[in-house]
């Protein structure tokens, strides 16, 4: 037990050190205010920093967790998962990043709902609030899956309650915002990519020769009856499966603590770089991760009650204590990174778009910070609460926000940029038609289409096509009360 203390605390103070450094390297005499560099980081930061840390605040305890358990229980058709992510994130990476680090700059927002409210001149504020709620609702859902995390890791390491690996999670994800804002995380996101691409490869390499290669996994595969075809054998099968990988392709088009990283580069003619780092990130750790596993269908022939753990448990029987609590103190890294990237952008909403701009537009830098820091504690708070029931799944709860991102900003995000023709009032059609039907799916017309026609349609094809539609439709509908007076 001591052991893999030891562990966790020598990565930890690691990442606590470069925390530091950033944030003592962090401009305190320019024009821009601390709040604003606690936000984007003075757009400043450069393209290698960019493309790990938007990578790694995309792959929570889910990549550890949730994509191993999946192919774990499910089999290698899970990968899909994998193949809807990486073309995903091409997409954005190359149509969208570039075109709203400009407009984002153009506007002077550092917020995706101030970008909205901006670039479609809407005075009203509606853009803003609805904006803001979809962000808390579908924000809490997320960081809660991302706490889930360290409850899981503190029950299994070190046998203590699942609710206090809750309360370290939030003591350190306050700890590193507090500490440096954007330009800290961006560093600490930087490390952690490196040293969770090292232990991901680390683990699967390691137990691969262990329980005897692929002939030992298609053995048991076959014994407990999980398939390692990677096409389903029918018409329905393989509907189903294309859908699933597509509700998480299009989640990235929307996600604003992603987006984010893309507005904080410094240089958008460098953007193509930090795309290629990226992606050779992502399609590395994504593979090793499915890797793990696709091995611990062979490595635990007895099935564990929780699939999840599959890379925890793996990871306690290959090294010693010490260096397990090293390992998996990468899981804790990665819950960390998208947890702080997470609340990072939710506080920013909060001070930007509701203190600042409604109930205080007069107020000082340093209030600005005061009301930043109190608004940390705040959803601190809130997300401990939503956390602490331990029997949903992580892989359950990332999806369903994964698709509420994806169907209430999404559109919204490629309209701004490459339509000319969408006003305020198709704005406020789009946000609320996607995010409502994201919301409310899976308890309507998603069971409706499973009973009757076998159809596992997830929320963001309806989500993502009508908020689309609506934005259009009201926008033309509107068009004569859009044109200036």
């Amino acid at each position: 037990m001591q052991l893999y203390l030891i562990g966790f605390i020598a990565y930890f103070l690691i990442i606590g050190l470069i925390g530091i450094t950033a944030y003592w390297k962090t401009p305190k005499n320019k024009v821009d205010s601390d709040y604003t560099s606690a936000i984007l980081g003075n757009r400043s930061i450069n393209y290698f920093l960019t493309a790990l840390s938007a990578h790694a605040s995309d792959m929570s305890d889910w990549l550890f967790m949730a994509f191993p358990g999946a192919l774990y229980a499910g089999g290698l058709i899970e990968g899909w998962i994998a193949i809807g992510l990486i073309i995903g994130m091409w997409i954005t990476w190359k149509f969208i990043a570039p075109g709203l680090r400009k407009s984002t700059e153009k506007f002077n927002a550092f917020t995706l709902s101030t970008f909205f409210e901006r670039r479609f001149d809407d005075k009203s504020g509606v853009i803003r609030l609805l904006s803001a709620a979809m962000c808390l609702f579908f924000f809490s859902v997320y960081i809660a899956a991302g706490l889930k995390g360290f409850g899981y890791l503190a029950k299994s390491v070190f046998a203590i309650p699942y609710q206090y690996g809750l309360f370290i999670g939030l003591v350190c994800v306050i700890f590193y915002i507090m500490l440096g804002g954007y330009r800290s995380l961006a560093w600490i996101d930087c490390f952690q990519a490196l040293f969770l691409l090292v232990i991901i490869f680390l683990v699967p390499a390691i137990a691969y020769f262990k329980v005897g290669g692929w002939a030992a996994i298609a053995n048991q595969a076959h014994i407990k009856n999980i398939s390692l075809n990677f096409l389903p054998d029918t018409a329905l099968g393989v509907t189903n499966t294309l859908a699933m990988s597509f509700s998480w392709m299009v989640g990235y088009f929307g996600m604003p603590h992603i987006l984010t990283k893309f507005m904080g580069i410094k240089n958008v003619n460098e953007m193509a770089k930090a795309q290629r780092i990226g992606m050779a990130w992502q399609i590395s750790v994504l593979s090793a991760a499915g890797l793990v596993g696709l091995i611990g269908i062979a490595y635990f022939p007895e099935t564990l009650s929780n699939k999840e753990m599959v890379f925890v448990e793996m990871s306690k029987t290959l090294f010693s204590p010490l260096m397990t609590g090293f390992v998996l103190s990468a899981v804790a890294g990665a819950s960390l990174s998208v947890v702080t990237a997470q609340v990072l952008v939710l506080v920013s909403v909060l001070t930007e778009d509701f203190y600042k701009r409604t109930l205080r537009p007069a107020a000082t830098n340093q209030e600005l910070i005061w009301a930043y820091r109190f608004g940390i504690l705040l959803i601190a708070i809130c997300s401990f609460y939503i956390s602490r029931d331990e029997t949903t799944s992580i892989q359950y709860l990332v999806h369903y926000a994964w698709m509420g991102f994806g169907c209430s900003f999404g559109p919204l995000v490629i309209l701004s940029l490459h339509s000319q023709v969408i006003n305020k009032y198709g704005a406020y059609a789009s946000i609320l038609a996607g995010g409502l039907i994201a919301a409310l799916w899976e308890i309507s017309g998603q069971s409706f289409f499973a009973t009757n026609y076998g159809l596992n349609i997830p929320a963001v094809i309806p989500g993502f096509f009508l908020s689309f539609i609506f934005a259009y439709l009201v926008s033309w509908l509107t068009r004569a009360s859009s044109l200036p007076s």
